[in-house]
């Protein structure tokens, strides 16, 4: 092999492994930057003050749902699995029309989720308009592991607070 070759060999092989290095480092800033574009709460850990079957809330399906005993207040925590950068939750109600109105939302680092801060609390309406979805935007960001959902009974009775889905985001 003349040696005119093997040099033009060996510059087409570095070229193409520094084009692959570099691929593979934007591959990684890019899967870095868009973390928050994915649900942190899919199918992660739950637990609730009462009523059956809180995970239906994190399984990706709107229509299964979690709901505190009927006609009372109750709550929904998610555990993350790690301290998470949060910034917004997504809660959507069965698409066949349920509410849910006061919403609070409370965030924990403590080992044994026993002590919350509350970020936010509001008053919400699920409509079809809106898709029975609302988004809440934190004032901050917030580093969690635990989140939170305190929801109030649905005033003037005859329909239960039911979550279809709790989606947690972040920056």
């Amino acid at each position: 092999m003349s040696t005119h070759f093997q040099v033009v060999k060996k510059r087409s092989t570095i070229a193409l492994l520094l084009t692959l290095l570099i691929a593979a480092a934007q591959l990684s800033f890019n899967l870095n930057s868009a973390s928050a574009s994915y649900n942190l709460a899919l199918t992660r850990y739950v637990w609730a003050s009462s009523g059956a079957n809180p995970s239906n809330a994190v399984d990706g399906g709107q229509n299964t749902f979690w709901q505190p005993n009927y006609g009372a207040a109750g709550w929904i925590t998610v555990d993350l699995g790690s301290v998470q950068s949060v910034n917004q939750i997504v809660l959507k109600t069965p698409t066949y029309g349920h509410f849910v109105e006061a919403v609070t939302i409370q965030t924990s680092n403590s080992a044994d989720d026993s002590s919350f801060a509350t970020q936010s609390t509001s008053t919400q309406a699920f409509y079809s308009a809106n898709y029975y979805s609302v988004t809440i935007n934190l004032p901050s960001t917030v580093s969690t592991r635990y989140v939170r959902v305190n929801v109030a009974p649905v005033s003037g009775g005859g329909t239960a607070t039911m979550v279809g889905e709790l989606e947690i985001y972040g920056p």
